[in-house]
């Protein structure tokens, strides 16, 4: 069976994952995941979407982003992807880095909005990774707790 198309609407936000091509830990090592982070930091600065949360886990990324006027949801993830790929020493040379699909939810509300992000920040606790969220540096929870252990800037202030 076809999957559905992706649709992109304005001013909506979404809750995006993509894959490891099957689920390789090709985002294990804190440099490759630094690789990741840069990717959203640097779309977001150049104004294709606000960025709200995320967490790089080894084999997947969760992001919430709001994209700006004119840049599609399918646009942004290939971009996203694409930059990460080029730069990922992980992988083998001439492999994928990525499923072909991602998945992505439009957030309908602030409650939902909020059940999203405790989601993603503690991704990695269901993993067993760590005990508390606070306590995995990859992590969008820093943004929001103030605690002095950023890795990139997201717009922690939402409008749905």
């Amino acid at each position: 069976m076809a999957r559905a198309k992706h649709y992109s609407e304005a001013n909506t936000i979404y809750h995006v994952t993509t894959r490891t091509l099957k689920r390789k830990l090709y985002l294990a090592r804190p440099a490759d995941k630094q690789v990741v982070l840069n990717a959203p930091s640097f779309y977001r600065r150049r104004g294709d979407f606000a960025l709200y949360g995320f967490v790089v886990m080894d084999n997947h990324l969760h992001i919430v982003i709001q994209p700006k006027s004119g840049c599609g949801l399918a646009r942004i993830a290939d971009n996203l992807k694409t930059w990460i790929s080029r730069r990922n020493s992980a992988k083998p040379a001439g492999s994928r880095l990525w499923e072909r699909r991602y998945d992505d939810n439009a957030i309908q509300s602030e409650k939902e909005m909020q059940q999203v992000l405790d989601y993603i920040h503690h991704n990695p606790v269901r993993a067993s990774l760590v005990e508390r969220a606070s306590e995995y540096p990859c992590s969008s929870v820093h943004n929001y707790l103030g605690d002095g252990k950023v890795l990139i800037e997201v717009d922690t202030c939402w409008q749905g």
